[in-house]
């Protein structure tokens, strides 16, 4: 399988969970054999910016569990992007945009979620990430910002008409 230059051992992806997709638990669950990506625990991307030591901490990776994306949250266009460069300068093979974490504390700032409401705003934030990064920039979404809003398919067209490697 082929995530944009991407090209990966199998179609199994470790999914970035919040709290557990430290190194530690990506390297054991690459050991284990089989998974073509691995992808780390959300990360703000304001706080890459800031230098803030946990964050790099998120992000440090190791030869043998790649290849890694890194996944990013934040409702800045230059905040993403300029943290998807430092991701990438520090050895992401991927980026990964986060659209799908409904937490409020994430929401409130155009973050996550809320990127779902806004389909010309998020298209141009996801342009300038990959426009300013050679790997692969993928996002993960919900089916919409609630049931009552399905917007994941027009959403997907248009992420996908600026370039986005997968959804």
């Amino acid at each position: 399988m082929n995530i944009g230059s991407l090209d990966l051992e199998s179609n199994l992806f470790l999914s970035p969970l919040a709290g557990y997709t430290n190194l530690p638990f990506r390297l054991t669950a690459k050991s284990l054999g089989g998974l073509g990506l691995v992808t780390t625990d959300l990360v703000n991307a304001r706080s890459l910016l800031e230098g803030r030591p946990v964050a790099f901490k998120m992000i440090a990776t190791d030869p043998r569990e790649q290849p890694m994306a890194v996944q990013l949250f934040g409702g800045v266009p230059e905040e993403m992007r300029d943290a998807a460069v430092i991701a990438a300068e520090k050895g992401a093979q991927s980026i990964d945009i986060n659209m799908g974490c409904p937490v409020k504390k994430v929401v409130k700032t155009g973050s996550g979620s809320s990127m779902m409401k806004d389909h010309h705003k998020t298209r141009e934030l996801v342009k300038g990430m990959i426009d300013a990064v050679e790997v692969p920039v993928t996002a993960k979404m919900r089916l919409g910002w609630d049931s009552d809003n399905i917007t994941a398919p027009d959403l997907a067209r248009t992420l996908e008409d600026v370039g986005v490697s997968a959804i």
